[in-house]
C-alpha cells in the first residue's frame, strides 16, 4: 500500500471526504490529486457517492473485504453536504418493516440533489429525488445516522410524487392501500397541511382520513 494512500485511509477511513480535502492532502505528499483519486476509486479504497463526494474505507474495510453499509455510507455523504434529506418511499418501507418485498433502488429525498436516472453507489441503484423545503422537517425518523420517513409520510410522498408523474388516482390508491391499513390517520391528518389539496383528495378517497 502506498504511503499516500494509507495516510488517506488511517485519518480519513470510516467518513466522507470532499474532493478539496483530498487535493489539499495530495499537495502535502507532492502527489497529482486526479491520479490518485482515480487509482484509490479503482483499487477499492474509495466509493465515489457524487461527484467530488467520496466514502473513505477504514484500513480493516479494505484489507478484510468488510460487506459495507451503503445505508451509512450514503447518510455520511449527505450529512457532510449538509443538506435535508431522508431515505423514502420503497425504502423507507423497508425500514418501517411495513413490506417483505425487496426493490432493488435505493431512494433518497432530499432538498438540493436531482438525477433524472439512478445512479449507482458502491454498485447499488440509488434514485435522488428533490422535493420542496416544506416537505422536510416532520415525519422523519433516525437510527443511528440513518434518516427515513415513517409508515404515513411515506405513503403521502407516494402520493405527491405519482401525482406529479401524472398517474391516475386509482393506481396511486391501489398502490398504497396495503401499506394504508397499518397507518396511523391522525397523523396522516396532522401531515396533509405540508402537502398539495390533490393529495388529501386521493387519501379520502383511499379512505385514510
Amino acid at each position: 500500500m502506498k504511503l499516500l494512500t494509507r495516510y488517506i485511509l488511517s485519518n480519513f477511513g470510516g467518513s466522507v471526504v470532499n474532493k478539496r480535502e483530498l487535493e489539499k492532502t495530495c499537495k502535502k505528499f507532492n502527489a497529482k490529486s486526479e491520479r490518485t483519486i482515480n487509482f484509490m476509486i479503482t483499487y477499492g479504497y474509495l466509493i465515489r457517492i457524487l461527484r467530488g463526494l467520496y466514502y473513505v474505507k477504514t484500513i480493516e474495510e479494505f484489507k478484510l473485504r468488510h460487506a459495507l453499509n451503503i445505508y451509512k455510507i450514503i447518510s455520511l455523504g449527505m450529512d457532510k453536504l449538509k443538506i435535508r434529506w431522508y431515505f423514502g418511499l420503497y425504502t423507507a418501507l423497508k425500514f418501517n418493516k411495513a413490506t417483505h418485498e425487496y426493490f432493488d433502488t435505493i431512494f433518497v429525498l432530499n432538498n438540493k440533489i436531482f438525477r433524472p436516472k439512478e445512479i449507482r453507489i458502491a454498485n447499488e441503484k440509488v434514485k435522488f429525488i428533490k422535493l420542496k423545503e416544506i416537505l422536510f422537517g416532520f415525519g422523519i425518523k433516525e437510527k443511528e445516522t440513518i434518516k427515513f420517513s415513517d409508515l404515513e409520510k411515506t405513503l403521502l410522498d407516494f402520493i405527491y410524487i405519482s401525482k406529479y408523474r401524472s398517474l391516475p388516482d386509482e393506481k396511486i390508491i391501489s398502490m398504497i392501500e396495503e401499506y394504508g391499513r397499518k397507518a396511523n390517520k391522525r397523523r396522516i391528518s396532522t401531515y396533509l397541511k405540508f402537502y398539495p389539496k390533490s393529495v388529501e383528495k386521493v387519501i379520502e378517497n383511499a379512505k385514510l382520513l
